[in-house]
């Protein structure tokens, strides 16, 4: 068989469970039985029912680069390190001769469903509540694309991938209906570790990432956008998120996160440490392995 031409690619997520076991002379030499095809586990890989640890961190870290940031990073804290996201993203421009932060971005991955909701004793009393109101929500959502054509975005060039403003409505019976599901999604959340991120006002951009299927639009935290991380890494955007109130100095502090966080992962790469005490020490860097081809963002 020939050796792979591919470069080899930096894997900050190794550990020694990745390698595989030694064989000896002799284990490799025995035939295998005949009711085990070589040829067709090669072609058909196993594909996981949903992504793991890593694959949601690569799609997180991935939906914010597709983004063109000036600057994103993993594990980064939000306003204290006791509320760290999965990965958080800046978007700069140039005021006079220096450069202004104009947008910050968080991804927050969830990989069970209970995990997304604060512990409560009405939990699935509010979850139906929520669910009655889906037909009659899709209903008037319907009727403001009919009759407000205005609230949608002009950028996009296909109807069926438009997004739409529903909250900027007119309409009286929708906005009573979107104060309601407000209300409930707030009792849901209440006290949520999503809601003391969201409150911590660092972010313009706020999403939670899950596996496909695991939560629905209007499950969600009151603010926060849903992405569906699919096994082979794509996403899909379910729910855009609502823009957060956010000042200049909460950007910069998250900026500055960011580039801390950042510093740390381009240190380890390198093989670099520093200990409390402010000692250099020097490692061997990660091990490399070959690359993988990854889906392209939409």
């Amino acid at each position: 068989m020939k050796k792979s031409k591919e470069q080899p690619e930096l894997d900050l997520f190794f550990s020694t469970s990745d390698r595989a076991p030694l064989q000896d002379e002799a284990s490799v030499a025995e035939p295998l039985p005949e009711s085990v095809s070589t040829e067709t586990d090669a072609a058909a890989p196993v594909i996981p029912a949903q992504p793991g640890p890593q694959e949601m961190r690569q799609a997180a870290l991935g939906f914010l680069a597709a983004r063109r940031p000036a600057g994103v990073a993993g594990y980064v804290p939000a306003r204290f390190r006791k509320y760290q996201v999965a990965a958080a993203a800046f978007w700069t421009r140039d005021v006079g001769r220096v450069k202004q932060v104009v947008k910050t971005a968080i991804v927050e991955i969830y990989d069970h469903r209970d995990r997304c909701f604060a512990e409560c004793a009405d939990r699935q009393a509010l979850l139906e509540a929520i669910h009655e109101l889906r037909g009659e929500r899709e209903r008037l959502e319907a009727r403001i694309r009919e009759r407000e054509p205005h609230l949608a975005d002009s950028d996009d060039l296909f109807s069926e991938f438009r997004t739409w403003h529903y909250e900027r409505s007119t309409d009286g019976e929708y906005r009573k209906l979107r104060r309601r599901l407000e209300k409930l999604q707030h009792a849901l959340h209440r006290g949520s570790r999503l809601e003391r991120i969201r409150r911590a006002g660092v972010a313009d951009e706020l999403y939670l990432a899950v596996p496909a299927g695991t939560l629905e639009a209007d499950e969600t935290a009151l603010g926060w956008g849903l992405l569906h991380v699919f096994p082979d890494g794509t996403i899909t955007v379910i729910r855009e998120p609502d823009p957060q109130p956010c000042e200049a100095a909460a950007r910069n502090h998250l900026a500055l996160n960011i580039a801390a966080a950042a510093s740390r992962s381009v240190l380890f790469a390198a093989g670099v440490g520093v200990t409390a005490t402010g000692e250099l020490r020097f490692y061997r860097p990660p091990r490399r392995r070959q690359k993988r081809t990854l889906q392209p963002q939409p």
